[in-house]
């Protein structure tokens, strides 16, 4: 497995497990299992954070030069 998509994949389990924490702890004082706004807002987090990852260990160019800029 390659670089990249181990770290999206880091990503993408560390933002289920945020949310699964978050709906257990909600549940634990009553909530109900639904989809909220916050639920949703989050899910877009992680998943532009995925998204980003991705791009950022890729192959393009730009990619690249921000790289070697940050190392």
């Amino acid at each position: 497995m390659n670089l990249r998509l181990k770290k999206t994949l880091t990503v993408l389990l560390s933002g289920a497990i945020t949310l699964g924490g978050w709906t257990l702890v909600n549940l634990s004082r009553g909530g109900h299992l639904g989809v909220n706004p916050v639920f949703i807002g989050f899910v877009i987090l992680f998943l532009a954070t995925a998204g980003y990852t991705w791009w950022w260990y890729g192959e393009s160019e730009k990619a690249m030069a921000w790289r070697a800029k940050v190392e």
